[in-house]
């Protein structure tokens, strides 16, 4: 449960100039909070999952050459295409007027975000979800991630 509301709690800011650009152009505080709920409920369920295979999963003791590795591949996975096309959707998400409802657009959005967040998430798990710096720092870095 704990991981979950981590996940949910760290990417929810990341996704702030979506929620505001759909506030904008749809006008209905109903709908926004719609679009707020899917998306950390998306969230949430990915946390579940991460935290059940964790709970599977003997990790070895972290050490700064794992940390590094996995931060690589979180490198590694942003410069992929399919990466960068998913970044690039969800910016154009945030600038645009909305074309579908509430479920569509959100769920269009809420899956670009996980696959351009997709390399950050495996290294947040790797390196460790409990530490609250860590977190803030990857809510960070996601939110800026997502805009450049």
């Amino acid at each position: 449960m704990a991981m979950a509301m981590s996940m949910a709690a760290m990417m929810a800011p990341s996704a702030a100039p979506f929620f505001v650009a759909y506030g904008r152009d749809t006008r209905r505080p109903s709908a926004v909070a719609a679009v707020v709920l899917i998306y950390v409920a998306v969230w949430a369920a990915i946390g579940f999952g991460a935290a059940a295979l964790m709970d599977r999963v003997m990790m070895p003791m972290l050490s700064w050459e794992i940390a590094i590795a996995a931060l690589g591949v979180a490198l590694l996975y942003s410069i992929m295409p399919w990466a960068r096309w998913a970044r690039a959707r969800c910016r154009e998400m945030c600038d645009r007027a909305t074309r579908g409802g509430v479920i569509s657009e959100t769920v269009v959005y809420t899956a670009c975000c996980v696959v351009c967040s997709a390399g950050v998430m495996a290294a947040l798990v790797v390196v460790g979800m409990s530490n609250v710096l860590v977190l803030s720092g990857a809510a960070v870095a996601m939110l800026i991630y997502k805009l450049i």
